[in-house]
């Protein structure tokens, strides 16, 4: 302040106003390095947030391939069942271990499974609004493509359970199922049993329910085909998500 007023006292206005200048300046300079400084430790902050989400998609991606395996093996071997269950109601002689085998199988055609995605890491990072900070990038595409893979995966799954438990309601109303089932317990007891209702069983065997179910259940190649493609694009995306934290590390 009393450079200033010794500058105007000597009518050197001049030197005045580049004083002020000057000022003006260092005050300026002042504002952009702290906004400067402010920008750099909220990019650093919100980076270090979107790494915690993508973190938690990359765990929800992990649970997902140990899904995926899993579904994949039920599928396989539900399948199995079914294509082994329609070449014996085919067959023009059934024997107890074809009847006993159908009966006590883990895989049953009747029995519901579906693929459980874990999405809780995706939500979240949508609802956060950090979601738009990755528009343009290949988490991004891989992203909208892997939970649009998970959609049909859905629907596909939902087609196919719906299909057979309406079955089911009719092998249960035609009193198909529960038959069957005595009849396997009266041969577990007592093998002799098993002569006397062959025919009833062949009949039950092809019942419209249970060879409808096994018949829809006995090929489940586009589930599998999906189920190939989001094992690829969950590898795929943690894969990018590696190298995105550390790129920014």
């Amino acid at each position: 302040m009393k450079i200033r007023y010794n500058l105007m006292e000597k009518n050197k206005t001049g030197n005045y106003f580049k004083y002020v200048i000057g000022e003006i300046l260092l005050v300026v300079i002042g504002i952009l390095i702290a906004l400067s400084i402010n920008n750099w430790n909220t990019n650093k902050q919100e980076t270090k947030e979107l790494q915690n989400y993508l973190k938690n998609i990359k765990n929800n991606l992990h649970a997902d391939l140990i899904g995926i395996k899993e579904i994949s093996v039920f599928r396989d071997s539900s399948s199995a069942y079914s294509r082994n269950y329609l070449r014996l109601a085919r067959k023009d002689e059934i024997y107890i271990n074809d009847l006993i085998m159908i009966n006590n199988s883990d895989y049953n055609v009747f029995k519901d499974e579906f693929f459980k995605p874990h999405k809780s890491g995706f939500e979240t990072l949508k609802n956060s609004g950090y979601i738009g900070k990755l528009n343009g990038t290949k988490i991004e595409a891989k992203l909208n493509e892997y939970y649009y893979i998970i959609d049909k995966i859905n629907e596909e799954e939902e087609s196919l359970n719906n299909t057979v438990e309406s079955l089911e309601i009719i092998a249960h109303s035609d009193n198909n199922k529960l038959r069957l089932i005595e009849i396997c317990q009266d041969i577990t007891k007592v093998e002799a049993n098993f002569n006397t209702p062959k025919k009833e069983i062949m009949k039950l065997l092809n019942h419209p329910s249970w060879k409808g179910a096994n018949l829809r259940n006995s090929d489940t190649s586009n589930l599998h085909q999906f189920y190939t493609q989001i094992e690829k694009l969950a590898n795929d995306l943690i894969s990018h998500i590696d190298n995105t934290i550390k790129n920014h590390n």
